[in-house]
């Protein structure tokens, strides 16, 4: 099969296309013919090779673990799909032709989503569920800020947010982004390059501050963060910021204690456990089609670097996804 390969860590390198044996599906798992893959953050931040993932990969590895496309064989004790059927989900190596899931980690793509969007999906809307449903457990008529509005997890949790029956202030940094984020639901859009987000939040909830954070950037926005959160808020940290992964943020603790607030730092890999759960709660809502997601660009297979170079350069609104 065709598959995009790491060979040496570092951005400057670039991946390969390569050809490698088909897998096969073992017990509880699917072999998928890949239609559209994902390209996430997380993507460039193992190629980088610095991060706890990387650390535990052996060279040359295949990028990715997002992923739409077709059942074509199905392992033992994986049942409940067919062949030919439609799927979405969280599958590592990704960024190839042919790609084994976990049963338990893909649903079922309802056709009104094509594999581009499709692919675009998981990794936004599952980190979105775990902010806010799992760890935030936002509730009806709370307000939640959202930073990033614009990007894939910032858009996921804008639209999941409202469907909770939250108030969403998101941070954006241009008006192009504060457009595409209010048509996703936000209530309102926060220029953070022409106002500090902070005074902004507490001027528009009276000075209270919001009920929740959602945080892709905590070694830049931590401090105002709880300036901006209420008394007994939360504060959900799902990213630090590309290429800031070993850095470090200071802050003045007191601050934290004055608000009573919870700051809670998740990451994808201890979801894994809650999957099936989450993905047998996501499915209903999935089908209404009220969840979108915008795919900004679309690539081909052979031209990954090229797409790992415009998610890097941030001039792209929407998901970046692989077409095969």
């Amino acid at each position: 099969m065709k598959a995009v390969r790491v060979h040496r860590f570092g951005l400057s390198h670039p991946m390969q296309v390569d050809e490698v044996e088909d897998p096969a599906p073992g017990p509880g798992e699917l072999l998928l013919r890949a239609k559209a893959a994902a390209v996430n953050p997380v993507d460039l931040i193992t190629r980088i090779g610095d991060s706890r993932r990387a650390k535990l990969l052996t060279l040359p590895y295949i990028p990715g673990d997002n992923i739409a496309g077709e059942v074509v064989a199905i392992g033992p004790d994986a049942g409940g799909f067919k062949i030919g059927q439609r799927v979405f989900g969280i599958a590592f190596n990704s960024y190839a032709s042919l790609v084994v899931a976990k049963a338990a980690w893909v649903g079922e793509l309802p056709e009104p989503y094509g594999y581009e969007e499709g692919a675009a999906l998981p990794s936004p809307f599952f980190t979105a569920w775990n902010a806010l449903v799992y760890t935030a457990r936002v509730g009806a008529g709370e307000t939640v800020l959202i930073h990033g509005g614009a990007g894939g997890v910032g858009n996921a949790a804008i639209q999941l947010a409202k469907r909770l029956g939250c108030r969403v202030l998101a941070t954006v940094s241009s008006k192009e982004k504060a457009d595409f984020c209010k048509s996703a639901g936000a209530d309102e859009a926060i220029n953070y390059r022409e106002e500090d987000f902070a005074a902004r939040c507490l001027e528009l909830t009276g000075g209270r501050g919001a009920d929740a954070i959602v945080e892709i950037s905590a070694i830049e926005n931590f401090k105002k963060d709880l300036e901006a959160i209420c008394v007994n808020g939360r504060i959900v940290i799902v990213g630090v910021g590309i290429g800031k992964e070993l850095a470090e943020a200071n802050f003045r603790v007191q601050s934290l204690m004055e608000k009573n607030a919870a700051a809670h730092g998740i990451v994808f890999a201890h979801l894994f456990p809650r999957l099936p759960d989450l993905i047998r709660r996501f499915s209903p809502l999935l089908r209404e089609g009220r969840f979108r997601m915008r795919v900004g660009r679309v690539f081909p297979l052979d031209e990954a670097n090229e797409a790992h170079a415009l998610l890097q350069s941030g001039k792209v609104l929407g998901k970046v996804v692989l077409k095969f």
